[in-house]
């Protein structure tokens, strides 16, 4: 694959404006959503009382199966996201695979509005979920529309306050803790053995694994990103195995198993606060979680699709910007994308299992082809700010497909044959596709990746 081998494309330094507590913020806000706020109940009622446990296990797995992009950060950085990657170690014929993959990840916006609009309709149930949804993806959508600066501002702030919120939460849970959330032996606490702690887990890291999305797409815009990327990444999975952790055992021990399993975090919050107090927290708390998704979400897809787009794969004239630098002809691809879903109706588990599989069947292949980096870049991998050796490296990737497989393999259990089946078709008609466009001569691929 000659054509993934060129010179790097150097990142404009003006573009450049991302710190190291710029980048934390954007990253954290971009996972804690609707895994914490709309699927915890429902993983509640396979695991039991075990839930945050499941959680922290989740956390873990999820940035196992991230281990290579966390090493390979203090290596190389790149614009474009997931898809110059692939076009970079799977060879540019394979990119257009992985721009499917970024409008299949409208999947998750519209997983995460469809959490916000059931958090609204529990607050003010004269507005209807549906509506909530929408609105709250169209905002954000106009958000981004007014450029990174204005996006990352309202991501800061808004983070700020949530993680605020959720401790405040955790503080009223923990004084009257139901025991059985700390009691192993009791006959709830691993309500269906191991298999409940995995299928629990299979759900939950969801919003614990795509660190490519939420903190490596951002390398072009982060100030010294081979030493800002690691930092931000690993800072970002030791706060989620705390934050993660702690928020499982408050939703879960705050009440017994009936009230929470299945159910959304309201049910929890409606036993500890009362009038203004469940309200405001409803407002900080969960309904601010989804708001922050979605905002990091919509800025973190449109990076690879934007370069895709330049690179032919998509109509070039998709890549324009307006008078705010914003990509708004595919922010508002993703926005449509996004709501389809939601017109629909789609049950929000249904969706998370088949998003989680989608994602592995796509990093899979991926996570194989990093084996080539230390051949294709001797010399800048000598120099990983991680002092990174060979050995090291390809043991992160055996790792990380371990731990991959073993996530696909519990989504699929959570999903009936028939959506596995599609999910798998879906996969390889974007391969197959990606090829025979390629072949077109119409993708005209830049490798646009930096060492500096």
């Amino acid at each position: 694959m000659k054509d993934t081998v060129a010179h790097p494309v150097t990142a404009i330094p003006s573009e450049r404006t991302f710190d190291r507590k710029k980048l934390l913020m954007i990253s954290i806000g971009t996972f804690v959503g609707s895994g914490l706020v709309s699927l915890l109940g429902v993983a509640t009622a396979r695991t039991g009382y075990s839930v945050w446990l499941s959680y922290m296990l989740a956390v873990v797995i999820g940035f196992l199966s991230a281990l290579p992009y966390f090493l390979m950060s203090s290596v190389m950085n790149f614009r474009g996201g997931t898809y110059t990657i692939a076009c970079t170690f799977l060879g540019h014929q394979m990119g257009g695979a992985y721009v499917l993959l970024q409008v299949l990840y409208a999947l998750i916006l519209s997983i995460v509005g469809t959490g916000f609009g059931l958090y609204m309709h529990s607050v003010f149930p004269a507005v209807s979920a549906q509506s909530s949804t929408l609105a709250i993806l169209v905002i954000f959508w106009l958000v981004n529309c007014l450029g990174q600066n204005v996006m990352a501002g309202v991501q800061k702030y808004s983070t700020y306050i949530l993680i605020a919120a959720m401790l405040v939460f955790c503080g009223v849970s923990f004084k009257n803790l139901n025991p059985a959330a700390l009691d192993f032996n009791h006959p709830e606490f691993f309500l269906h053995g191991t298999n409940g702690l995995f299928s629990a887990m299979a759900l939950l890291v969801f919003s614990s694994q795509s660190y490519d999305n939420n903190v490596y797409a951002f390398g072009r815009y982060t100030l010294e990103p081979r030493k800002n990327m690691p930092w931000a990444i690993f800072a970002t999975f030791l706060f989620l195995l705390v934050f993660y952790g702690i928020c499982g055992m408050a939703a879960v021990g705050a009440v017994d198993l009936a009230t929470f399993a299945g159910k959304p975090l309201t049910s929890v919050a409606r036993a500890i606060f009362s009038g203004p107090f469940f309200v405001a927290f409803i407002t900080f708390g969960p309904i601010l979680c989804l708001t922050t998704t979605v905002n990091g979400c919509y800025a973190a897809f449109t990076i690879g699709l934007a370069k895709s787009s330049e690179d032919g794969w998509l109509p070039r004239f998709m890549s324009s910007k307006n008078r705010w630098g914003a990509h708004w002809i595919i922010l508002t691809l993703l926005a449509a994308a996004c709501i389809t879903p939601v017109l629909f109706n789609i049950h929000i588990g249904i969706l998370t299992s088949a998003a989680t599989l989608l994602i592995s069947l796509f990093q899979i292949p991926l996570l194989i082809s990093f084996w080539r980096l230390p051949k294709m870049f001797p010399d800048q991998f000598k120099k990983s700010t991680l002092h990174l050796t060979v050995t090291v490296f390809q043991a992160s990737i055996v790792i990380a497909m371990m731990a991959r497989l073993l996530i696909t393999y519990y989504s699929m259990r959570n999903l009936t044959w028939t959506t596995a089946a599609g999910g798998a078709a879906v996969a390889v008609v974007s391969f197959v596709f990606s090829y025979f466009r390629y072949r077109t001569g119409v993708p005209k691929v830049e490798n646009s990746y930096f060492f500096d």
